[in-house]
């Protein structure tokens, strides 16, 4: 098959994005290598010389690619389990399979499951694990989300409103802080971690039911510098209120406070005192609802609980104290901080 019988072929945006996901995230080297030729081939219209100089192959394993993946399509990419071996499931019987995903996302033995009663064709797990891969599929923890949904022109509203605060703080008008709570106990937030192939048993981490560690933060807008309190038992009104005032004490120039609609951040009681914070120099922002990821201080909740707690710190509640108020304590250029540029 010459180049000039190829110039007419396109790929569909379908087969573009499954050879991109392939190309990133394929456990096997040569099919990754595979679908990178393709992608030069018949995207962007490379020669079979030209892309083997690039993938440092002979010119007529491009060719042979090229010819497997006309015949075969993302079949074609892997080598059959034998000679004059077939898929187990026909490319219909994997879109069942992706169907079957939807309904059941947590569990590959459910869908195995799942998968028999709908093909009639009982599939290890490692098969169904290699099907989805192929269609840039990727384990990955799934996240809390709001159970109601933010109006997008709202949202987008706010979005637009962050970009301008961080913009006027660039240029010195006020500081800019993002505002929250949360909370650490011995009941750790390390759900799994890397560890020895074959070991017997899953590596331990202690746990154990304690009281709260409360604490709420302000943490500026580069990401570097961060205000923190420590509440032990529960955080109402009152508390952001005490919390409120004591940082307005800190300040040392105008800032401007986002935070979102919790109904501890919106009592009566905290929109009385709104009011004299302005005259203070400390004005509050209050994002969309349904739009907690907009608070960039859930990212350094996430770090300290998944990232910079060690291990140790879950062997009692004073190690614990200690771990978080020495993080507090290295918040900043240095030790701890976040990176937003990244």
């Amino acid at each position: 098959m010459e180049y000039a019988n190829i110039e007419n072929r396109t790929l569909s945006q379908n087969d573009i994005d499954q050879l991109t996901n392939m190309m990133k995230s394929e456990a096997l080297p040569h099919v990754r290598n595979r679908a990178h030729a393709i992608l030069l081939l018949f995207e962007d219209r490379k020669r079979f010389d030209e892309v083997a100089k690039i993938l440092r192959v002979h010119t007529n394993t491009v060719r042979n690619w090229a010819e497997r993946w006309v015949a075969e399509g993302i079949d074609g990419l892997y080598d059959l389990e034998g000679r004059g071996a077939k898929p187990l499931f026909s490319r219909e019987e994997e879109n069942i399979i992706l169907e079957c995903l939807e309904k059941e996302p947590r569990s590959l033995r459910k869908l195995a499951e799942e998968v028999e009663k709908r093909t009639g064709k009982k599939a290890h797990v490692e098969t169904l694990r290699k099907i989805l891969k192929k269609h840039g599929k990727v384990w990955k923890r799934q996240r809390k989300i709001p159970k109601g949904k933010p109006d997008e022109e709202e949202r987008e509203r706010t979005k637009s409103d962050l970009e301008e605060l961080r913009s006027m703080a660039c240029e010195g008008e006020f500081d800019l802080y993002y505002f929250d709570e949360s909370g650490l106990s011995l009941d750790p937030y390390v759900p799994y971690a890397w560890q020895d192939i074959g070991r017997d048993g899953t590596l331990g981490i202690p746990a154990s039911r304690s009281k709260r560690i409360n604490i709420l933060g302000f943490m500026n807008s580069t990401g570097d510098k961060l205000a923190a309190f420590e509440q032990e038992g529960s955080v109402n009104s009152d508390v952001v209120i005490d919390i409120m005032d004591e940082f307005c004490e800190s300040l040392e120039r105008p800032a401007v406070v986002v935070l979102d609609n919790a109904s501890i951040h919106r009592s009566k009681a905290v929109a009385a005192k709104m009011e004299e914070w302005d005259r203070r120099g400390m004005t509050l922002y209050f994002l969309c609802t349904y739009s907690p990821e907009l608070n960039l201080i859930e990212i350094l909740w996430r770090k300290i609980k998944y990232e910079w707690i060690p291990i140790s710190a879950y062997e009692s509640i004073s190690n614990l104290r200690a771990a978080l108020r020495n993080i507090i304590d290295s918040f900043g250029p240095n030790e701890y901080r976040i990176d937003f540029s990244n």
